[in-house]
């Protein structure tokens, strides 16, 4: 004879939903620690300099800092100038490279697919299949 399972025994495992909510809270923290630690770390990283500033080591450092705590002269702060134009022109050339990669690559995945992989595909990365090559 089969013995009845008692409260706790079906109360036990994911179904339960005390385990729901632990779980979801500890989801919930670990998306807010990622999104800050994105936000305040990675950001500086990911986010192009302009032309008046550079990133070096993770921080960003502009002329006006530059020129404040080293007491520039004005030769020194036309070579400055230089080197920040160039770097920001550097990096855009890296930027536009890169762009052009993802977009070859892209395209060599879409030449692969089947009609209804590519529709999908498009929904996948919210594009309107109007835009296949």
């Amino acid at each position: 004879m089969a013995r009845p399972q008692t409260l706790r025994q079906s109360e036990a495992g994911w179904a339960n939903p005390k385990v729901i909510a632990i779980l979801a809270v500890i989801f919930f923290c670990g998306s807010v620690v990622g999104a800050t630690l994105m936000w305040n770390y990675l950001h500086r990283w990911l986010v192009p300099p302009t032309g008046q500033e550079i990133v070096l080591r993770g921080q960003r450092v502009d002329f006006n800092t530059l020129k404040q705590n080293l007491n520039l002269t004005s030769a020194q702060e036309q070579t400055v100038v230089q080197v920040l134009d160039d770097f920001a022109k550097y990096y855009q050339n890296i930027e536009e490279q890169r762009e052009d990669i993802a977009e070859s690559g892209r395209r060599r995945i879409l030449d692969v697919l089947t009609p209804e992989q590519k529709e999908r595909f498009h929904r996948l990365f919210k594009e309107r299949p109007s835009d296949q090559p």
